[in-house]
């Protein structure tokens, strides 16, 4: 099983998690203890199926392209921010009612995640492809309310256990680790089976379900512990272990912040070559994602058990555990790049990235350890750190995936993190007692080990692409020919110019139809089945190859073309076969989403809308093959218009297309589907053929042996209809839904085969 890496991480977490739960930490109220480790663990859980499904819903609306997502994800860690500071602030003038007012929270949650989706569908109706900054402004107006609700829910239960435990310390690792794993299991969980099985509506469903039992028992707990004269009277016998000179709350927060900085930098570096290795899969990443969380939960709770148990200084251990997490990261993306080159499923690596994630994990505790101490204001001074590490994350998702990786390579950022984050780690240790103090030995030690382990991790990326991408095969593959990195992702282009956009084949640069390595045929079909292609829209370039036979179409007047990634520009700049169409007059290039395009260009209308999408499988694919999309495509389509996109070979996505239009047509792993008769007229088609020029060239010179060859395999191409051979022909619409009969359609909420397991993709195979 794929996953099974990833269990076995949080085999050990569910571990600690029954340490916790069987009342090893605070004695003096075992089962208030145990009730709110319990309530939060369980919180955790539909807190990451919302991110999630939110995020999803929303990538919909705003699109997927890198600014919408930074403004997505960034809204909603500002809104758990703010969050924070709420719960903080109400924690010091409510410090006996935290559980109160965490049940209230839940409850709220709950609420909110019932009518989240439909809320998203109507703010779409209404502001779905809006510009930049309207996006920002309704993101957080979207998100503001439910992750205000969660943010709150840390310091409120902090202040509830500091009462009881005395012990900040072991309050805040405790909680930390109890609510991230439940976040962990709940990636698991939404990787393996939640997702595939019941779509975003069902999980938030199940998500809300969660909520309202954790929300109803924390408030019902909450209304009979009120009543209770002893509640006022907290038990403890735990001792809080601080340093004599702990350092002071500013210096605390700022540590946060720049420890938050850099793990999220990690997580964005770690996650687009993990991506690239696994084909852009939705579970992969889900999968990863549950190994970092299970990390930082570990880390979290057993830094604080060692401090305890050897009375450490905790911002000594900070220090070290940010030490060895630098030098640890620069061997993750080689390790992938290993276990791919021997044909072992990258995820063998989940427990590297637990290790090094447990490390990162352990310094958010500690800090609250050292700065903060357990009197009535514990709560709001721990929502104040949690805010400069949310602040830090959103700062760092920013900066380094959407500045950075515009400017540096994965290699280099993953040099400039571990660097980054040793450097910290020794400062964390020097000023341990918030003044500079000369470290111990150790540290010192540790220091020289990382410094050296930083360049000794180099030859590690050597060709880290193709093994990355082709794993054994990479040894005949050979080295890409050409690597285009920035934050839009990774294009590589291989020795035999074939393209791969984030790890997944893309195509070749080719528009010779007596070359047909790339079956560019389909781009020359557009004249058999529309008689007046005279405008065109194209959504997605790629290689450049379908739009470069479009756009030279003699019926074609004039063509809009919408690309996600602009790296795709400066390849085709590189290669004679493409390279006229970026000045071509016929072509307008737009860098955007192209869903979200559409949307926010309702009055554009075209005779034929093209799409030579990526596979069906791959992450967020469904949303331009979806139901939903396929109605979007309907409004921009003249009477008489085509929808052309291919459908990789996917029967669901093949009926899909047939169920929404009337009239359809495979052509070989492509869809053509119109609510008009599509007539197959293979005499105006060869007439256009004869005429079809390319840079001056003739495509289909009759006048030569070559040419005639063509066009006789093209005529037999058109005959094909008649009697249907394989993928390798065409057949019509009817014929080919009696064939395939009743299948799934995909729509936007089932998000079609994006979280099917088990996929090898052709070229590694």
């Amino acid at each position: 099983m794929e996953g099974t890496p990833v269990a076995a991480v949080l085999g050990f977490d569910a571990l600690l998690l029954l340490a916790v739960l069987a009342g090893s930490g605070a004695k003096g109220n075992r089962a208030q203890s145990t009730l709110m480790a319990g309530l939060f663990f369980c919180s955790g859980f539909p807190a990451l199926i919302y991110q999630i499904v939110w995020q999803r819903a929303l990538f919909a609306i705003y699109g997927v392209n890198v600014q919408s997502v930074a403004v997505v994800v960034s809204a909603f860690m500002l809104g758990l921010g703010i969050g924070s500071l709420v719960g903080g602030r109400l924690s010091e003038k409510f410090p006996k009612s935290g559980i109160l007012i965490f049940g209230i929270c839940e409850l709220g949650v709950a609420a909110f995640g019932l009518i989240s989706l439909q809320l998203f569908h109507w703010a779409a109706s209404h502001t779905s492809g809006s510009g930049l900054g309207a996006t920002i402004v309704f993101s957080f107006l979207l998100l503001i309310i439910p992750t205000m609700l969660m943010g709150a829910t840390l310091p409120l239960l902090v202040e509830q256990l500091v009462r009881t435990s005395k012990s900040v310390g072991y309050s805040v690792s405790t909680l930390y680790f109890v609510n991230t794993l439940g976040s962990a299991i709940a990636c698991f969980v939404c990787a393996t089976t939640l997702m595939r099985n019941f779509g975003q509506s069902g999980s938030v469903t199940i998500a809300a379900c969660i909520n309202t039992a954790v929300g109803a028992t924390a408030f019902l707990y909450g209304r009979s512990q009120a009543k209770d004269a002893d509640s006022d009277a907290p038990a403890a016998t735990r001792s809080e272990v601080v340093s004599p000179n702990s350092v002071g709350l500013g210096a605390a927060a700022l540590i946060a912040g720049i420890t938050g900085f850099l793990a999220l930098g990690f997580e964005i570096a770690w996650f687009r070559i993990f991506a690239l290795a696994t084909y852009d899969r939705a579970p992969a990443f889900a999968l990863l994602l549950s190994t970092y969380l299970a990390g930082i939960a570990a880390g979290s709770f057993v830094s604080e058990k060692l401090v305890e148990k050897r009375k450490s200084n905790p911002m000594a251990v900070a220090g070290a555990a940010m030490l060895i997490a630098g030098a640890l990261s620069v061997y993750l993306v080689p390790l992938m790049a290993h276990f791919s080159w021997r044909n072992v499923s990258v995820l063998s690596a989940a427990p590297a990235f637990f290790l090094t994630a447990a490390f990162l994990g352990s310094v958010l505790p500690l800090l609250c350890q050292s700065a903060v101490s357990a009197g009535e204001s514990a709560g709001r001074s721990v929502s104040l750190i949690y805010l400069s590490n949310i602040l830090g994350s959103t700062l760092g998702s920013l900066v380094i995936g959407f500045v950075l990786m515009n400017y540096f390579g994965t290699q280099a950022i993953s040099m400039q993190l571990a660097a980054a984050a040793v450097i910290t780690g020794f400062a964390i240790a020097l000023f341990r007692n918030g003044r500079p103090q000369a470290p111990s030995k150790w540290i010192w030690g540790l220091t020289m080990l990382a410094v050296v382990a930083i360049p000794v991790a180099n030859p590690g990326f050597k060709n880290l692409y193709g093994t990355l991408i082709f794993g054994p095969k990479a040894a005949e593959i050979g080295f890409m020919k050409h690597v285009v990195e920035n934050r839009n992702g990774i294009v590589s282009v291989t020795q035999d110019d074939a393209v791969f956009g984030g790890g997944v084949y893309d195509g070749f640069f080719n528009a010779d139809p007596g070359n047909d390595k790339n079956f560019i045929i389909r781009a020359y079909t557009i004249s058999l089945f529309h008689a007046h292609p005279k405008r065109v829209f194209m959504l997605g370039l790629a290689s450049g190859s379908w739009a470069q036979v479009v756009a030279n179409n003699p019926e074609v007047d004039a063509v809009d073309v919408v690309e996600i990634n602009p790296s795709y520009l400066q390849l085709i700049a590189q290669y004679p076969e493409v390279r006229s169409l970026l000045s071509n007059p016929k072509v307008h290039i737009y860098v955007d989403d192209g869903r979200r395009w559409l949307m926010a260009h309702p009055e554009a209308k075209y005779d034929v809308i093209v799409a030579n999408i990526s596979f069906h499988w791959r992450d967020h694919s469904s949303q331009v093959l979806s139901v939903e999309f396929l109605h979007i495509i309907k409004a921009h389509l003249l009477e008489g218009g085509v929808y052309f996109y291919n459908a990789t070979d996917s029967p669901d996505v093949l009926m899909t297309g047939l169920h929404e239009f009337n009239y359809g047509l495979r052509v070989i792993s492509c869809l053509a589907v119109s609510d008009t008769p599509m007539v197959l007229d293979k005499q105006r088609w060869f007439s256009i053929l004869s005429r079809y020029e390319i840079d001056g060239k003739k495509m289909f010179d009759s006048t030569t042996q070559h040419g005639q060859l063509i066009l006789v395999g093209y005529n037999a191409f058109a005959e094909s209809v008649r009697n249907p051979n394989g993928m390798l022909s065409m057949e019509d619409g009817r014929a080919l839904a009696g064939r395939l009969g009743p299948r799934h359609l995909i729509t936007d909420d089932n998000m079609g085969a994006e979280w099917t397991e088990g996929l090898t993709p052709p070229w590694r195979k």
